[in-house]
């Protein structure tokens, strides 16, 4: 071995990236997308009998874009129709994550006046889409983070509640 000879060594590849984790996706693309451009309709559908199929679906169509599934089946996910300063919401329950930033739970705010007597027109309908992620803690306590999303940005509120949905209700009502 020369002198010079570790100029010519090849540079080991770095890891391929795969991206963010179907789990990932799931919660911060797929959900996010469907709900904030149909708020009312997402509602509905967490809210209908139909709900689980939904929820199969979203995940289906998340794996074959990942090329990979999610950690978790669809029949592990709840759906909690709740009602966030008197606005329908709907709190999607997931399963533990495994990974920084993954969700806990998200849930879709839809700020609307329910005691109409003629609907608004459903194209001036938005939502506010908020997550509960995992996020890195020192000790071996369960840390979260409250953030809140639209179709282009992520807004971190900090440290977020305990990863139950009625504290996570709670920490909505704080943010609305």
């Amino acid at each position: 071995m020369g002198l010079f000879d570790f100029l010519k060594r090849k540079q080991p590849h770095p890891p391929e990236d795969d991206g963010p984790s179907p789990d990932y996706a799931f919660a911060h693309y797929a959900l996010r997308q469907i709900a904030l451009s149909d708020p009312l309709r997402f509602l509905a559908m967490a809210a209908s009998p139909d709900a689980r199929h939904f929820i199969y679906a979203v995940l289906k169509n998340v794996a074959e874009q990942c090329g990979r599934p999610t950690t978790f089946e669809a029949a592990s996910v709840k759906i909690h129709p709740v009602r966030v300063k008197d606005f329908p919401c709907a709190v999607i329950e997931l399963p533990e994550p495994r990974e920084m930033a993954e969700a806990f739970m998200v849930a879709l705010v839809v700020p609307i006046d329910t005691s109409f007597k003629e609907p608004p027109d459903a194209n001036s309908i938005t939502g506010r889409y908020f997550t509960l992620e995992k996020e890195f803690s020192l000790t071996k306590d369960r840390r979260t983070v409250l953030a809140e999303w639209n179709m282009t940005r992520h807004s971190n509120y900090g440290d977020g509640p305990p990863a139950t949905v009625e504290a996570f209700v709670a920490a909505l009502t704080g943010h609305l």
